[in-house]
């Protein structure tokens, strides 16, 4: 016998509307695209750290000319710290409606997505440091702000996406769309919210490592 889970409990699916099979029916369907959508980001970010690599080693080869030194804007730490805490909001509001608390995932989403607007601004600082070191005089020389700065954009142009899906949350809320059952788009929203982070992470070890090669070169 089939059972479907209900608040904690498994009930025969004999018990469950049909309406709401054909629902969670969907979202399994939707959550397998979602986890290929995530897979298919995942091999992109990745041949753009391996590029960044190569990119690095190239421009520190001994061989090469003299190279400006690199610096991994302040700001960008704090941008870390806000994509740790959204990652962790969204983990936090998924639980809530699991459990059905729709007033503690509203306030979860709702700070969730203020925070995702700071963002740009801490973004916004850091790229302009880096913009403001690209003129220096010393630009002249061979330097590893061109492909840094691209991908600092790329990467927010993906946070783009994920501002998008706490607007749609939000509008949900406001329908009162979401249950114990249904909740697969703040599912969604909080997995890839979580990759964004990840993926930033690993960019600022690779930053972090290029600088203090640059630096001692």
């Amino acid at each position: 016998m089939r059972f479907h889970e209900q608040m904690g409990r498994k009930i025969p699916a004999a018990f469950v509307p049909m309406r709401s099979r054909g629902s969670l029916a969907e979202d399994r369907r939707l959550e397998q695209g979602a986890w290929l959508f995530l897979v298919s980001l995942t091999v992109f970010f990745f041949s753009c750290m391996l590029l960044y690599t190569i990119y690095v080693m190239l421009r520190i080869a001994p061989a090469a000319d003299q190279i400006q030194p690199f610096y991994v804007p302040r700001s960008f730490l704090i941008t870390t710290v806000n994509l740790v805490a959204i990652s962790t909001l969204l983990h936090m509001a998924v639980g809530a409606a699991r459990r059905e608390r729709i007033a503690d995932l509203s306030r979860y989403i709702v700070v969730t997505f203020l925070l995702s607007l700071a963002f740009f601004v801490t973004q916004g600082f850091g790229l302009a440091t880096m913009v403001g070191q690209m003129l220096q005089p010393e630009a002249s020389m061979r330097n590893l702000y061109g492909l840094t700065f691209f991908l600092v954009i790329v990467h927010a142009l993906h946070v783009v996406g994920g501002v998008a899906a706490l607007v749609i949350l939000l509008f949900g809320l406001r329908r009162k769309s979401y249950d114990h059952e249904r909740y697969f788009p703040v599912k969604f929203c909080a997995l890839y919210w979580h990759f964004l982070d990840i993926v930033w992470v690993v960019m600022m070890i690779a930053f972090a490592i290029a600088a203090f090669v640059s630096q001692s070169r």
